[in-house]
């Protein structure tokens, strides 16, 4: 919807469009974009003016509209949260959605024995793979593992090592990168480092805490 919606931004401003928000799908640019879905002069638009305007307010309102179903749903799984008694939200980079996701994926925690059986379950536990006198770990092969979960785990994690994310997940990531690790390696010890921390944060319903 949103790309359909530049495409025609940009039939009627002609890339102009782009300098008036730094956001275009925005809450103050689709207002804009609903009163103003052509600029003042049109005499450089292409085909039919009226048809064009029609289908750009027909887009910013379905995207209103898809906005606040969001935000309503968001809610409701906020207040399920809730109700579990689980506190994954606590942990950074883990919003009301990906926090559901993760428990609809992992169910009853108590399924697994300990952090390496969830680690196995979410295809993350690292395969020994030894040649000569080299030995080393390799990720899970892809397809193996429940991967809706891996996704969840991988989203949270990239959003711990960005420029506001946690510092101690920074830091960790960092310091794998200098003992050598390539960037992909690195994330994956810090996914893996999630589930142990996600494990003991669903095992015994507490909120995030860092512990060196």
């Amino acid at each position: 919807m949103k790309n359909q919606l530049h495409r025609l931004l940009h039939k009627a401003y002609n890339g102009g469009y782009r300098k008036k928000f730094k956001d275009p799908f925005s809450v103050k640019a689709l207002r804009y974009w609903k009163t103003h879905p052509v600029p003042t002069d049109t005499s450089d638009i292409p085909g039919d003016v009226v048809i064009l305007k029609k289908q750009i307010k027909r887009k910013v309102k379905r995207l209103m509209d898809i906005r606040e179903g969001t935000q309503e749903l968001e809610g409701e799984l906020g207040e399920l949260m809730k109700m579990t008694g689980q506190k994954l939200t606590t942990l950074n980079g883990c919003g009301t959605v990906l926090a559901t996701k993760v428990m609809a994926e992992v169910r009853d925690v108590k399924r697994f024995h300990s952090p390496s059986a969830l680690a196995k379950y979410a295809g993350l536990a690292p395969r020994e793979r030894s040649s000569g006198n080299t030995f080393r770990h390799v990720k899970t092969k892809a397809g193996t593992g429940n991967r809706r979960l891996n996704m969840a785990i991988h989203r949270i994690a990239l959003s711990q090592i960005s420029r506001s994310g946690n510092q101690e997940a920074k830091t960790y990531f960092q310091r794998k990168i200098s003992e050598g690790k390539t960037k992909g390696q690195a994330l994956c010890c810090l996914k893996r480092r999630l589930v142990d921390i996600m494990y003991m944060m669903l095992k015994y319903q507490k909120p995030y805490q860092y512990r060196a």
